[in-house]
């Protein structure tokens, strides 16, 4: 009879079954790793979508810490290009309405997770995966905590903690918050950030989002339904607890609201070609995403050679000559600019803006 310390152990990380062959660690391990995933684990013996081996070390401290970036990594790979990932931890209420805290290591997050995750469903302390309709997979994997005197992070299950498990409605994003930690807050407080500054603010956050199918109307279009994008300024994570209450009274509704319209694609405007003879043409580089913003800015995302990606943000006479670029003369994007009435100023502005965006590589030329 098998033991059933030694038996498959999965968990559920982010809608990834998550296989960890704990069959090569010692009992003692074994049962560390049994424990610190418990709330997390689901049927064992379903086909795993990734297979992950820890490995005993001196300490089992390390061990489980180094297993928990090995799972998030892993289903984090899996999910490459399937969904919204966020550097981020979540709440849910009993109506399956998830509030997302984003922000990098050591903005808060666990520390957030730990207070709050006492009233509210305990979702993440790390990593949320948000699909383009808003639906969110739980990864409720150990807190990891820094401690002092510890070269890794502290691994404690969820139920030893005390906080709080799913509720019985499917999850979806409720809110997206930004964590703004800082002893200077006086007093906490939600401020709404508009929706090209939470584009540029949560990019950063976010994994292998050039791997996504259209990333930036996807973050837009979550954003647009759940209300926008907000910034929690607070000092202390017990002043988190009024803040997420206020968001968790609010009734989910998941149309596109006034304040933040649905994202679209750029349709690029065509000027004819004004010129003959052999001059200098240029085209629009290869782009992942285009966004149209407010006050006709435009966001763009480009694929790095190593696979990340860029986001930029234009403005000014940027867009114009960006949507603008189709095979098209100096003289062509001087006009789609300024409208057909250049003077010299305008077109040295032009001019220099025009080298920006080639130099990074938004647009090529041709001769």
């Amino acid at each position: 009879m098998t033991s059933p310390l030694s038996s498959p152990l999965a968990v559920d990380a982010v809608g990834v079954r998550v296989r960890i062959e704990v069959s090569g660690l010692s009992s003692a391990d074994r049962e560390s790793v049994t424990r610190a995933w418990a709330d997390a684990r689901v049927g064992d013996h379903a086909p795993a979508d990734v297979t992950v081996v820890p490995v005993s070390r001196d300490g089992e401290g390390q061990m489980l810490s180094d297993l928990s970036s090995m799972v998030t990594q892993a289903a984090i790979e899996a999910r490459r290009g399937d969904a919204w990932m966020l550097h981020a931890a979540g709440l849910a209420a009993p109506d399956g309405g998830v509030v997302v805290l984003v922000g990098p290591s050591g903005a808060g997050k666990t520390t957030a997770t730990r207070v709050l995750a006492r009233s509210w469903g305990y979702v993440s302390d790390e990593t949320i995966g948000i699909e383009s309709d808003t639906r969110i997979s739980s990864y409720r994997k150990p807190l990891s905590v820094i401690t002092e005197g510890q070269g890794y992070k502290v691994q404690h299950a969820p139920r030893d903690l005390g906080l709080l498990p799913l509720p019985a409605a499917p999850l979806r994003a409720r809110r997206v918050v930004l964590l703004d930690r800082d002893s200077a807050h006086t007093r906490a407080r939600l401020v709404p950030i508009p929706a090209s500054e939470a584009l540029v603010l949560l990019a950063p956050h976010s994994s292998a989002l050039a791997s996504m199918p259209h990333p930036l109307r996807t973050i837009m279009s979550v954003l647009a339904r759940t209300g926008g994008a907000l910034r929690a300024q607070y000092a202390e994570a017990e002043q988190l607890v009024a803040l997420v209450d206020e968001l968790m009274s609010e009734a989910l509704d998941y149309s596109p609201t006034a304040t933040e319209p649905p994202s679209h694609a750029v349709v690029p405007s065509t000027v004819p070609g004004s010129s003959n003879g052999v001059v200098r043409r240029y085209r629009r580089g290869a782009v992942v995403d285009s966004c149209a913003l407010p006050d006709d800015r435009i966001a763009l995302l480009s694929a790095e050679p190593d696979g990340r990606g860029t986001l930029r943000i234009l403005a000014g006479a940027a867009p114009a000559l960006w949507l603008a670029a189709d095979d098209s003369t100096r003289d062509d994007l001087l006009n789609a600019a300024t409208g057909g009435a250049p003077y010299d100023e305008a077109a040295r502005a032009v001019d220099d803006v025009l080298s920006q965006l080639v130099e990074a590589g938004l647009l090529t030329v041709t001769r």
